[in-house]
Protein backbone atom coordinates (compact mmCIF):
# COMPACT_ATOMS: atom_id res chain seq x y z
CA UNK A 1 0.00 0.00 0.00
CA UNK A 2 1.44 3.38 -0.98
CA UNK A 3 1.84 6.24 1.47
CA UNK A 4 -1.07 8.29 0.08
CA UNK A 5 -3.56 5.43 0.44
CA UNK A 6 -2.32 4.74 3.97
CA UNK A 7 -2.79 8.38 4.94
CA UNK A 8 -6.34 8.32 3.58
CA UNK A 9 -7.18 5.20 5.56
CA UNK A 10 -5.66 6.18 8.91
CA UNK A 11 -8.48 8.54 10.02
CA UNK A 12 -11.06 5.89 9.23
CA UNK A 13 -9.16 3.19 11.07
CA UNK A 14 -9.07 5.49 14.08
CA UNK A 15 -12.78 6.20 13.87
CA UNK A 16 -13.81 2.59 13.35
CA UNK A 17 -11.93 1.62 16.52
CA UNK A 18 -13.02 4.65 18.58
CA UNK A 19 -16.68 4.76 17.56
CA UNK A 20 -17.71 1.15 17.20
CA UNK A 21 -20.08 1.46 20.16
CA UNK A 22 -21.28 4.98 19.47
CA UNK A 23 -25.05 5.49 19.22
CA UNK A 24 -26.84 7.76 16.81
CA UNK A 25 -27.41 11.32 18.00
CA UNK A 26 -30.99 12.40 17.14
CA UNK A 27 -29.99 16.07 17.11
CA UNK A 28 -26.98 15.81 14.78
CA UNK A 29 -26.83 16.09 11.00
CA UNK A 30 -23.81 16.05 8.70
CA UNK A 31 -23.51 18.11 5.52
CA UNK A 32 -20.87 18.86 2.92
CA UNK A 33 -20.52 22.66 3.01
CA UNK A 34 -21.40 25.64 5.18
CA UNK A 35 -24.28 27.08 3.05
CA UNK A 36 -26.24 23.88 3.73
CA UNK A 37 -26.09 24.65 7.44
CA UNK A 38 -27.90 27.92 6.74
CA UNK A 39 -30.90 26.13 5.23
CA UNK A 40 -31.02 23.56 8.02
CA UNK A 41 -30.73 26.23 10.73
CA UNK A 42 -33.54 28.24 9.12
CA UNK A 43 -35.86 25.25 8.93
CA UNK A 44 -35.14 23.84 12.39
CA UNK A 45 -34.69 27.03 14.44
CA UNK A 46 -31.08 25.87 14.95
CA UNK A 47 -32.22 22.90 17.00
CA UNK A 48 -29.87 20.54 15.17
CA UNK A 49 -26.11 20.45 15.54
CA UNK A 50 -24.69 20.59 12.01
CA UNK A 51 -21.42 18.83 11.28
CA UNK A 52 -19.96 20.64 8.25
CA UNK A 53 -17.44 18.38 6.54
CA UNK A 54 -15.65 21.12 4.53
CA UNK A 55 -14.88 24.07 6.84
CA UNK A 56 -14.67 27.72 5.70
CA UNK A 57 -11.48 28.58 3.86
CA UNK A 58 -10.88 24.99 2.71
CA UNK A 59 -11.16 23.66 -0.83
CA UNK A 60 -14.07 21.29 -1.35
CA UNK A 61 -12.01 19.70 -4.13
CA UNK A 62 -9.11 18.54 -1.96
CA UNK A 63 -10.18 18.65 1.71
CA UNK A 64 -9.65 15.58 3.91
CA UNK A 65 -12.01 15.48 6.93
CA UNK A 66 -10.56 15.26 10.44
CA UNK A 67 -11.07 12.35 12.86
CA UNK A 68 -13.40 14.58 14.88
CA UNK A 69 -15.57 15.19 11.81
CA UNK A 70 -15.70 11.46 11.13
CA UNK A 71 -16.72 10.87 14.75
CA UNK A 72 -19.66 13.23 14.36
CA UNK A 73 -20.55 11.66 11.02
CA UNK A 74 -20.65 8.23 12.65
CA UNK A 75 -23.36 9.52 15.00
CA UNK A 76 -25.45 11.36 12.36
CA UNK A 77 -28.82 9.89 11.35
CA UNK A 78 -28.55 11.83 8.06
CA UNK A 79 -25.77 12.91 5.74
CA UNK A 80 -26.96 15.57 3.30
CA UNK A 81 -24.33 15.85 0.60
CA UNK A 82 -23.96 18.16 -2.38
CA UNK A 83 -22.67 15.46 -4.72
CA UNK A 84 -19.68 15.46 -7.08
CA UNK A 85 -17.47 17.59 -4.84
CA UNK A 86 -13.86 16.43 -4.96
CA UNK A 87 -13.81 15.47 -1.29
CA UNK A 88 -17.03 13.45 -1.72
CA UNK A 89 -15.61 11.58 -4.70
CA UNK A 90 -12.64 10.58 -2.57
CA UNK A 91 -14.48 9.75 0.65
CA UNK A 92 -18.13 8.91 -0.14
CA UNK A 93 -17.86 5.12 -0.15
CA UNK A 94 -15.92 5.25 3.12
CA UNK A 95 -18.43 7.63 4.68
CA UNK A 96 -21.24 5.17 4.01
CA UNK A 97 -19.19 2.27 5.41
CA UNK A 98 -18.54 4.28 8.57
CA UNK A 99 -22.23 4.49 9.45
CA UNK A 100 -24.33 1.79 7.81
CA UNK A 101 -27.53 3.08 9.44
CA UNK A 102 -27.05 6.66 8.26
CA UNK A 103 -29.47 7.93 5.63
CA UNK A 104 -27.70 9.58 2.68
CA UNK A 105 -29.41 12.31 0.68
CA UNK A 106 -27.45 13.84 -2.22
CA UNK A 107 -28.84 17.15 -3.43
CA UNK A 108 -27.36 16.71 -6.92
CA UNK A 109 -29.65 13.71 -7.43
CA UNK A 110 -32.63 16.07 -7.50
CA UNK A 111 -31.67 18.61 -10.17
CA UNK A 112 -30.47 18.75 -13.76
CA UNK A 113 -26.68 18.68 -13.72
CA UNK A 114 -24.09 20.22 -16.01
CA UNK A 115 -21.25 18.08 -17.22
CA UNK A 116 -17.95 19.60 -16.19
CA UNK A 117 -16.61 19.80 -19.72
CA UNK A 118 -14.37 22.49 -21.11
CA UNK A 119 -17.31 23.74 -23.13
CA UNK A 120 -19.26 24.88 -20.07
CA UNK A 121 -16.65 27.46 -19.16
CA UNK A 122 -15.51 28.03 -22.72
CA UNK A 123 -11.98 26.72 -22.34
CA UNK A 124 -12.52 24.87 -25.60
CA UNK A 125 -13.28 28.08 -27.45
CA UNK A 126 -9.77 29.22 -26.70
CA UNK A 127 -7.98 26.29 -28.33
CA UNK A 128 -5.55 27.85 -30.76
CA UNK A 129 -6.92 27.67 -34.32
CA UNK A 130 -9.34 25.09 -35.63
CA UNK A 131 -12.28 23.28 -34.07
CA UNK A 132 -11.98 22.50 -30.36
CA UNK A 133 -11.94 18.94 -29.09
CA UNK A 134 -14.54 17.73 -26.62
CA UNK A 135 -13.00 17.33 -23.15
CA UNK A 136 -15.19 15.93 -20.37
CA UNK A 137 -14.30 16.05 -16.71
CA UNK A 138 -17.26 14.80 -14.68
CA UNK A 139 -20.07 16.89 -13.24
CA UNK A 140 -19.91 20.51 -12.13
CA UNK A 141 -20.87 20.44 -8.42
CA UNK A 142 -21.71 24.13 -7.76
CA UNK A 143 -25.48 23.68 -7.70
CA UNK A 144 -26.00 25.83 -4.60
CA UNK A 145 -24.91 28.99 -6.42
CA UNK A 146 -28.14 29.17 -8.45
CA UNK A 147 -31.27 30.47 -6.67
CA UNK A 148 -33.40 28.60 -9.23
CA UNK A 149 -31.75 25.29 -8.34
CA UNK A 150 -31.99 25.87 -4.59
CA UNK A 151 -35.67 26.76 -4.95
CA UNK A 152 -36.16 23.37 -6.61
CA UNK A 153 -34.13 21.57 -3.94
CA UNK A 154 -35.72 23.13 -0.87
CA UNK A 155 -38.74 20.74 -0.81
CA UNK A 156 -36.32 17.77 -0.86
CA UNK A 157 -34.33 19.26 2.01
CA UNK A 158 -37.53 19.72 4.01
CA UNK A 159 -38.82 16.20 3.33
CA UNK A 160 -35.56 14.51 4.31
CA UNK A 161 -35.17 16.54 7.49
CA UNK A 162 -38.71 15.74 8.59
CA UNK A 163 -38.24 12.04 7.84
CA UNK A 164 -35.02 11.76 9.84
CA UNK A 165 -35.83 14.19 12.67
CA UNK A 166 -39.55 13.63 13.33
CA UNK A 167 -39.35 15.47 16.65
CA UNK A 168 -38.64 18.64 14.63
CA UNK A 169 -41.24 18.04 11.92
CA UNK A 170 -43.61 20.72 13.23
CA UNK A 171 -40.86 23.34 13.47
CA UNK A 172 -39.71 22.53 9.94
CA UNK A 173 -43.28 22.78 8.63
CA UNK A 174 -43.74 26.13 10.37
CA UNK A 175 -40.49 27.63 9.07
CA UNK A 176 -40.68 26.31 5.53
CA UNK A 177 -42.99 28.97 3.98
CA UNK A 178 -40.78 31.84 5.17
CA UNK A 179 -37.60 30.26 3.83
CA UNK A 180 -39.30 29.32 0.56
CA UNK A 181 -40.38 32.95 0.18
CA UNK A 182 -36.81 34.16 0.73
CA UNK A 183 -35.53 31.85 -1.98
CA UNK A 184 -38.38 32.71 -4.33
CA UNK A 185 -37.70 36.42 -3.87
CA UNK A 186 -33.98 35.89 -4.52
CA UNK A 187 -34.77 33.93 -7.69
CA UNK A 188 -37.16 36.62 -8.97
CA UNK A 189 -34.65 39.37 -8.22
CA UNK A 190 -31.95 37.49 -10.12
CA UNK A 191 -34.31 36.98 -13.06
CA UNK A 192 -35.13 40.71 -13.17
CA UNK A 193 -31.48 41.66 -12.83
CA UNK A 194 -30.39 39.32 -15.63
CA UNK A 195 -33.04 40.75 -17.94
CA UNK A 196 -31.71 44.27 -17.33
CA UNK A 197 -28.03 43.62 -18.04
CA UNK A 198 -26.19 45.19 -20.96
CA UNK A 199 -23.21 42.83 -20.71
CA UNK A 200 -23.81 39.14 -20.06
CA UNK A 201 -20.23 37.83 -19.97
CA UNK A 202 -17.90 37.68 -17.00
CA UNK A 203 -14.57 36.10 -16.18
CA UNK A 204 -14.14 33.97 -13.08
CA UNK A 205 -11.09 32.21 -11.69
CA UNK A 206 -12.73 28.92 -10.63
CA UNK A 207 -16.03 28.13 -12.45
CA UNK A 208 -18.32 28.36 -9.41
CA UNK A 209 -21.17 30.18 -11.18
CA UNK A 210 -21.90 27.60 -13.88
CA UNK A 211 -25.49 26.96 -12.76
CA UNK A 212 -26.20 30.62 -12.14
CA UNK A 213 -24.98 31.43 -15.66
CA UNK A 214 -27.10 28.65 -17.18
CA UNK A 215 -30.28 29.52 -15.32
CA UNK A 216 -30.16 33.27 -15.94
CA UNK A 217 -28.70 33.51 -19.43
CA UNK A 218 -25.17 34.64 -18.56
CA UNK A 219 -21.81 33.48 -19.92
CA UNK A 220 -19.11 32.33 -17.51
CA UNK A 221 -15.52 32.27 -18.80
CA UNK A 222 -13.23 30.42 -16.41
CA UNK A 223 -9.54 31.08 -15.87
CA UNK A 224 -8.76 27.84 -14.08
CA UNK A 225 -8.36 24.89 -16.45
CA UNK A 226 -9.38 21.46 -15.11
CA UNK A 227 -8.42 22.55 -11.60
CA UNK A 228 -4.97 23.67 -12.70
CA UNK A 229 -3.24 27.03 -12.98
CA UNK A 230 -3.69 28.59 -16.44
CA UNK A 231 -0.80 28.66 -18.89
CA UNK A 232 0.73 32.03 -19.87
CA UNK A 233 -0.65 31.56 -23.40
CA UNK A 234 -4.18 30.99 -22.09
CA UNK A 235 -3.92 34.02 -19.80
CA UNK A 236 -2.88 36.12 -22.78
CA UNK A 237 -5.90 34.92 -24.78
CA UNK A 238 -8.24 35.74 -21.90
CA UNK A 239 -6.80 39.24 -21.61
CA UNK A 240 -7.23 39.79 -25.34
CA UNK A 241 -10.81 38.54 -25.23
CA UNK A 242 -11.68 40.72 -22.24
CA UNK A 243 -10.39 43.77 -24.12
CA UNK A 244 -12.04 42.91 -27.45
CA UNK A 245 -15.45 42.02 -26.00
CA UNK A 246 -15.53 44.65 -23.24
CA UNK A 247 -15.88 42.08 -20.48
CA UNK A 248 -15.92 44.29 -17.40
CA UNK A 249 -15.10 42.05 -14.43
CA UNK A 250 -13.27 38.99 -13.16
CA UNK A 251 -14.61 37.23 -10.07
CA UNK A 252 -12.46 35.16 -7.76
CA UNK A 253 -13.35 33.14 -4.67
CA UNK A 254 -11.87 34.30 -1.39
CA UNK A 255 -9.87 31.10 -0.82
CA UNK A 256 -7.94 31.39 -4.10
CA UNK A 257 -4.59 33.02 -4.82
CA UNK A 258 -5.15 36.45 -6.36
CA UNK A 259 -2.03 36.70 -8.52
CA UNK A 260 -3.33 35.45 -11.88
CA UNK A 261 -6.63 37.29 -11.44
CA UNK A 262 -4.72 40.48 -10.60
CA UNK A 263 -2.67 40.07 -13.78
CA UNK A 264 -5.82 39.76 -15.90
CA UNK A 265 -7.46 42.68 -14.13
CA UNK A 266 -4.44 44.91 -14.59
CA UNK A 267 -3.64 43.99 -18.19
CA UNK A 268 -7.23 43.99 -19.42
CA UNK A 269 -8.23 47.05 -17.39
CA UNK A 270 -11.19 45.31 -15.73
CA UNK A 271 -12.49 45.10 -12.17
CA UNK A 272 -11.37 42.33 -9.82
CA UNK A 273 -14.09 41.28 -7.36
CA UNK A 274 -13.84 38.66 -4.61
CA UNK A 275 -16.90 36.50 -3.96
CA UNK A 276 -17.62 33.91 -1.27
CA UNK A 277 -19.61 30.87 -2.48
CA UNK A 278 -18.91 29.12 0.85
CA UNK A 279 -20.49 31.84 3.02
CA UNK A 280 -22.88 30.60 5.71
CA UNK A 281 -25.69 33.09 5.05
CA UNK A 282 -26.73 31.94 1.59
CA UNK A 283 -29.35 34.65 1.04
CA UNK A 284 -26.93 37.44 2.01
CA UNK A 285 -24.24 35.90 -0.20
CA UNK A 286 -26.56 35.79 -3.20
CA UNK A 287 -27.72 39.38 -2.68
CA UNK A 288 -24.10 40.51 -2.41
CA UNK A 289 -23.26 38.65 -5.63
CA UNK A 290 -26.24 40.21 -7.39
CA UNK A 291 -25.11 43.66 -6.30
CA UNK A 292 -21.68 43.00 -7.82
CA UNK A 293 -23.24 41.70 -11.04
CA UNK A 294 -25.44 44.78 -11.28
CA UNK A 295 -22.53 47.13 -10.61
CA UNK A 296 -20.24 45.61 -13.22
CA UNK A 297 -22.50 44.15 -15.92
CA UNK A 298 -25.27 46.74 -16.10
CA UNK A 299 -25.03 49.86 -18.25
CA UNK A 300 -21.65 48.85 -19.64
CA UNK A 301 -22.75 49.56 -23.20
CA UNK A 302 -22.36 53.30 -22.60
CA UNK A 303 -18.89 52.97 -21.12
CA UNK A 304 -15.85 53.70 -23.34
Amino acid sequence: MNTRKLLLLLPLLYIFSACAEKNSDPNLVSVSILPQKYFIDQLTDEQLRVNVMVPPGSSHATYSPTPQQFQQLSASPLYMGIGHLGYETTWMSRLEELNADMQVMILSDHTKLIEGACAHDEHAEHEAHGAPEAHHHGVDPHIWMSPKVMLELLPHIKTNLQANYPHLADSIEKNYPSLFEKLSDTHKRMQALAASLDQRQFLIFHPALTYLARDYGLTQIAVEQDGKEPSPAYLARLIDRAREENIPVIFIQKEYDLRNAETISREAGIALVQINPMRYDWVAAMHELMAQIEQHLKSTATQP
